[in-house]
């Protein structure tokens, strides 16, 4: 092995380094990429059809700048849906932005295309290239196993689930796959809603500590349902088979509280074409872990759809067609550590330190049933303060 060369360095060198690192730094400015008010608000097209009987929808909007996060319905819109065949489903605006149209049994056929079309307000005509109705394979139950993932920012391990999922298709089903996954889990306020400091009477500013007995906790037990934002594509098409075992799916941590109280996922695997898979891919590769579909949608980003009135005007979104095979699974509770959303204020000088936006403000009690001067803002003592309704789901088993 060869001898290691040692150095030593300066104090003046080091003087001189740490200076010129300081101003290196001041010269570094932040960039912020200007985008025309033409790029960052486009159309934005984003649905699909499917097997699935009933009412389903579209969303129309318009993209928005890198530095906003705001959602923007495109209203007043006309259109329909045609497969290749000429039946026609109809476009109905239900909220701003949202067209549903209706699919009944035996409408959709595997192996034919569907488009759409849509009139916008201002009369462009934007329509989609067809896309092919293809098979997907039976959905496997998803399994899972206990996991960390490294946050190398921290140097830190985060545990938790890791769920994944095999697929067992054939030459007879798509080798392009798609999952969605919308998950629910129940929640819990800490406290019960029982002292509070309020108001009696606005025009005198008079106020007074009030008691609720029994308590209230009406607020106390809460479910929220959301979709998982990671995007999960898969390919066999250079596979010897058609089949995939443990394709990892969402990661779930220990250190929220998603698992506490029990929690639900409902896995839709959607068969995809080949372009409809490139797509995905790419919004897979720009848009994980960034939250909303489009709320920073790269400029350049596009799918399948033109605007045929002003072919200039670049269209964002992708219609496809496919058949979704789906599965809800439930995991029993499981001991937790979730960061607090709680954090009880203890009152040094007394109520004032309480703002009037704060009031009704409940307080902490003590085991003999009075009231201590310690705050409970409001996520102590209701659990949809942050997420979630206090309407418990009709699928929820526990």
């Amino acid at each position: 092995m060869k001898n290691l060369k040692k150095y030593k360095i300066h104090r003046n060198s080091v003087t001189l380094i740490f200076l010129l690192f300081l101003f290196l730094s001041a010269c570094i400015k932040p960039y912020t990429p200007k985008i025309e008010s033409n790029e960052a608000s486009k159309m934005v097209v984003s649905g699909r059809i499917t097997n699935q009987i009933g009412f389903q929808a579209i969303k129309i909007s318009k993209s928005i700048p890198l530095d906003e996060s705001h959602y923007i319905p495109v209203s007043n819109c006309k259109g329909s849906i045609w497969d290749e065949n000429g039946k026609e489903f109809p476009l109905v605006e239900t909220d701003p932005g949202v067209y549903q149209f209706e699919v009944k049994d035996g409408d959709i056929q595997i192996g034919l295309s569907y488009a759409i079309q849509i009139i916008t307000p201002d009369g462009e005509e934007l329509r989609s290239e067809p896309d092919t109705m293809t098979t997907v394979a039976p959905i496997e139950t998803p399994n899972y196993v206990i996991d960390s993932i490294y946050n190398g920012a921290y140097n830190y391990f985060t545990p938790g689930l890791q769920f994944q999922i095999d697929i067992n298709g054939n030459e007879n089903t798509s080798p392009y796959y798609l999952f969605e996954i919308d998950a629910t889990y129940e929640h819990h306020a800490k406290f019960a809603r029982e002292w509070y400091y309020d108001y009696i009477d606005e025009w005198h500013y008079r106020a007074g500590v009030f008691h609720i007995y029994p308590p209230d906790s009406s607020l106390f037990y809460c479910w929220t349902t959301q979709r998982v934002p990671e995007i999960f594509t898969l390919s066999t098409e250079n596979l010897a088979e058609n089949k995939f075992t443990n394709f990892p799916l969402q990661f779930v941590p220990f250190n929220r509280p998603y698992l506490t109280y029990g929690y639900s996922m409902m896995v839709r695997q959607i068969g995809l074409s080949r372009k409809a898979y490139e797509y995905w891919e790419n919004m897979r590769l720009n848009n994980n872990q960034n939250g909303e579909l489009y709320a920073k949608q790269p400029v350049d980003t596009q799918g399948n759809i033109k605007n045929l009135t002003n072919p200039e005007k670049e269209v964002l979104g992708y219609f496809g067609a496919s058949i979704i095979s789906e599965m809800r699974i439930f995991i029993d509770p499981m001991p937790t550590n979730p960061n607090p959303f709680c954090g009880p204020v203890k009152l040094e000088q007394g109520f004032r330190e309480i703002g009037k936006e704060n009031y009704p403000a409940f307080l902490m009690n003590n085991p003999l049933g009075d009231y201590l001067m310690t705050w409970l803002p409001d996520p102590c003592v209701n659990c949809a303060s942050y997420s979630g309704s206090t309407t418990k789901p009709d699928f929820w088993p526990y």
